[in-house]
């Protein structure tokens, strides 16, 4: 039976070009020999082979880590069959469609030296294209990725699907390899978050009391959140807001950044959430862009300190660790307020809506959904977007 799978051609796709240029698929992993010796049929035995080995190599990651990687090479060199389909994403908003061509081979010295032959076809599929099921298939974590499921609405959009690569991304250079700000990142993010019933804001570091601020380095956060609590039973709602009105909001704060690569930038960043949100029910930082190996160190700072930790997508995001939630605290609330002038509207309108009697809460939710960042309205938007701000998608 065929199988399709998405396979990521190095960090951000960075290689995705070269790849198919070149007529391969390839990955590293930090093995660096030979392993024509070793194409199991069952990837446990090369688990139990080559886990030890990475472990050996990358001394303080973890056996969870060590599988993960172990497996995705598994994957490449010999669970992916001559005749099976991959899609590889280009970093620009479509995927390379090829078909696997050849066994294993190993070529030294080179950045992805497992490889396999592919056939590339001439066509791409537009990641807008795809159902919104296939597009979070698509986005999961790690190197390869199981997509056989949507086999059909595969061989639809290859079969149906006259979109060529277009002319200026094969003679400029790749919008993943420009530099995007940090903050362009936001209204995706806020954008995802609404669609999951999340109403979010930007707090503007620089609208704050400069004489303040630069005693309080890490104090803001980048994004505050509010989730409302939606009961279909007015009374059940109208009971919680007179009792616990806590408890019909829950309160986030996120910080925000585009690439963690080292165990050093993790617990900078880390840190730096957990001071942010020190206010808030929830805290999380949120990354565009993680370095796998870090998987047992997030694991490690989640469970000491409780702030949960993101990789967001382009249209989407996922939960690698939940936050743990807290009261807020309002002392630090007091301050921020006092210090940014859009954070101290921002709670008041919060505050309308919590106490605001059942004929007027329309209104007033209305008014404070206004108060927040604006949001994409379609694909296309944030498509236009992230060609607009060299964000690769």
């Amino acid at each position: 039976m065929k199988k399709y799978n998405r396979v990521m051609l190095g960090q951000g796709s960075k290689y995705a070009k070269m790849c198919r240029e070149n007529g391969y698929i390839g990955a590293n992993f930090d093995i660096n020999e030979d392993l024509s010796d070793s194409l199991y049929d069952n990837w446990r035995d090369f688990n139990y082979k080559y886990v030890p080995i990475w472990i050996k190599k990358m001394p303080g990651k973890s056996k969870t880590a060590a599988g993960l990687a172990c497996g995705f090479l598994w994957t490449i060199i010999k669970g992916l069959k001559i005749g099976d389909i991959v899609l590889s994403p280009s970093g620009e908003g479509f995927y390379y469609v090829g078909t696997v061509d050849s066994d294993y081979y190993y070529v030294s010295n080179s950045e992805l030296p497992h490889r396999r032959k592919v056939k590339w076809s001439d066509n791409v599929i537009l990641r807008k294209d795809m159902s919104k099921k296939l597009q979070n298939s698509t986005g999961s974590i790690g190197t390869c990725c199981d997509i056989t499921n949507y086999a059909n609405e595969i061989e639809s959009l290859i079969n149906n699907n006259e979109q060529i690569i277009p002319v200026a991304v094969t003679n400029v250079k790749s919008n993943s390899q420009k530099c995007f700000d940090e903050r362009s990142l936001h209204k995706l993010f806020c954008s995802s978050l609404r669609n999951k019933n999340i109403y979010a804001k930007t707090i503007f570091h620089e609208k704050s009391s400069t004489k303040s601020d630069n005693a309080q380095k890490w104090v803001h956060p980048d994004i505050i959140g509010v989730e409302f609590e939606e009961f279909k039973n007015d009374a059940t709602l109208s009971l919680l807001k007179a009792t616990e009105p806590k408890e019909t909001v829950h309160v986030y704060s996120y910080e925000l950044k585009k690439k963690i690569e080292s165990d050093y930038q993790l617990k900078q960043c880390y840190f730096q959430a957990l001071s942010n949100s020190s206010w808030a029910n929830y805290g999380y930082l949120v990354t565009f862009e993680i370095n796998e190996d870090l998987d047992e160190e997030m694991k490690r700072l989640n469970n000491v300190f409780g702030i949960g930790i993101i990789l967001m997508q382009v249209n989407d995001y996922k939960i690698l660790y939940s936050a743990r939630k807290k009261e807020l605290e309002y002392n630090t609330i007091e301050k921020l307020c006092n210090l940014n002038p859009e954070f101290s509207m921002f709670i008041a309108k919060l505050s309308k809506v919590i106490n605001s009697s059942k004929e007027y809460t329309g209104d007033v939710r209305l008014s404070f959904e206004k108060s927040c960042d604006k949001i994409f309205e379609s694909d296309e938007e944030i498509e236009n977007y992230c060609k607009d701000n060299s964000i690769p998608f």
